[in-house]
């Protein structure tokens, strides 16, 4: 477990910028928010009694910028207002078409921010359910909800990238490795 502040910034800054990026969809604010989450770790990083407790700390302080920044009325593009895209699949038999992780994050990006942030907490940073409970503060029940939600609206997005036949099955979602 990282102790020192450059030890800290090295084992997550990466992830948590690749998170802010996620909820904020702008470089700007995600660097923003997460100089600023290592800024009040310098200030108040000593206060936290357990260093297993770093990462969630982390992320919870990062999320509550990133509150914080919407509430002054930062114009942030969240695509919230995007319609839901509910086509019709005739045929999900078929192979789903290799994507490349730009595509895929281009796509995560336009998922509603409700979904969004979830659906980054759970796949691309691994934390349970009860970890992204109380990150965002809100129930498991509710995470379970918009992480299913999130999925099956990610789900159609990509198959309706695959364009050529515009048909093509559910991919799977899995948890990105620590590797990659």
């Amino acid at each position: 477990m990282p102790v020192g502040f450059q030890d800290i910034i090295d084992a997550y800054y990466q992830n948590l910028y690749r998170y802010a990026y996620s909820i904020s969809g702008s470089q700007e604010h995600a660097w923003d928010l997460t100089q600023e989450t290592f800024l009040i770790w310098a200030k108040k990083g000593s206060t936290i009694r357990s260093s297993k407790a770093t990462k969630s700390w982390l992320y919870t302080t990062l999320y509550r910028e990133y509150l914080k920044l919407v509430r002054r009325g930062s114009r942030i593009v969240a695509l919230e207002d995007q319609a839901m895209d509910y086509e019709t699949i005739s045929d999900e038999s078929k192979p789903l078409a290799s994507f490349d992780s730009e595509s895929v994050m281009n796509l995560l990006m336009e998922l509603k921010i409700e979904y969004r942030k979830v659906v980054s907490l759970y796949y691309l940073e691994s934390y349970s359910y009860k970890e992204i409970s109380k990150i965002l503060d809100i129930p498991i029940g509710t995470v379970m909800s918009r992480l299913a939600r999130g999925k099956d609206v990610l789900r159609r997005k990509l198959r309706n990238e695959n364009r050529p036949n515009n048909i093509v099955a559910y991919p799977k979602l899995e948890r990105m490795s620590e590797d990659g």
